[in-house]
């Protein structure tokens, strides 16, 4: 059930714009990045380490966490529409894998995001000449912590567009979390506070130490984000019924 349950999500996301935006946002915050960097190599050293940071600025904070929010109300937007929701709860389909199956797509959409992000950093680096041999150890660890602590952001915006109707809210809350998540990682809280965990994976202004035991923990709490929200949403969609505005 699974399984057809993914499958109908990526048929309703087939033809959607918000693909588009998760590839596209990035070459944005790789623009804002590289003209910080140049305009502050009196500042900088030159490196690939600050060209990162430098990348990592605006995707981390405000650009992703905002997106993903996006993307999870895009997900909810059909069953919110007319009588759909009714439709939902009377569908012979188990609660929790429906949001799983939602959760699946929207952590591909993130990938796409993470892989552009990918692509024009290594870009920007080339065009730019920036000196040094290239990170790759550092670097991969870095995007696939990212990645992983990002899951915990999936995870809360599902939730929240799945309880809130309006498309721009879970906009906002993901807005939001991304500017609490600066000041959790700046008081020490970056490996705890989910909206914090993409930032430290990605150790963005290197605000956070990634040795074994901070890699352990915050994967295992992205993990243990993602498992509540699935268990919270399996649950309310299985004891309320939210009316979808007509």
């Amino acid at each position: 059930m699974l399984a057809s349950c993914i499958s109908a999500e990526f048929i309703k996301m087939r033809r959607a714009p918000v693909w588009a935006a998760f590839a596209a946002l990035p070459a944005v915050s790789a623009l804002i990045g590289s003209a910080n960097y140049v305009a502050n190599l009196d500042l900088l050293t030159p490196g690939w380490e600050n060209l990162w940071t430098q990348h990592t600025l605006f995707i981390c904070y405000f650009f992703l966490p905002a997106l993903i929010g996006a993307g999870a109300s895009y997900l909810w937007r059909l069953e919110h529409m007319g009588s759909n929701w009714n439709e939902l709860m009377v569908a012979p389909v188990p609660a929790r894998d429906v949001f799983i199956a939602k959760l699946v797509v929207l952590a591909l959409l993130d990938l796409v995001a993470f892989a552009a992000m990918t692509a024009f950093f290594v870009a920007s680096g080339i065009v730019l000449r920036v000196p040094g041999a290239f990170p790759v150890a550092s670097f991969a660890e870095q995007v696939v912590l990212g990645w992983i602590g990002s899951l915990a952001i999936c995870g809360i915006q599902l939730v929240v567009s799945m309880l809130v109707r309006n498309f721009a809210v879970p906009v906002g809350v993901g807005l939001g979390g991304g500017i609490l998540g600066i000041m959790a990682a700046m008081g020490g809280l970056g490996y705890v506070f989910p909206y914090a965990l993409m930032q430290s994976g990605m150790n963005s202004n290197a605000l956070v130490v990634l040795d074994a035991p901070h890699i352990a923990q915050i994967a295992v709490l992205s993990v243990v984000y993602v498992a509540c929200s699935v268990a919270f949403a399996s649950a309310w969609l299985r004891t309320r019924d939210v009316v979808a505005a007509k």
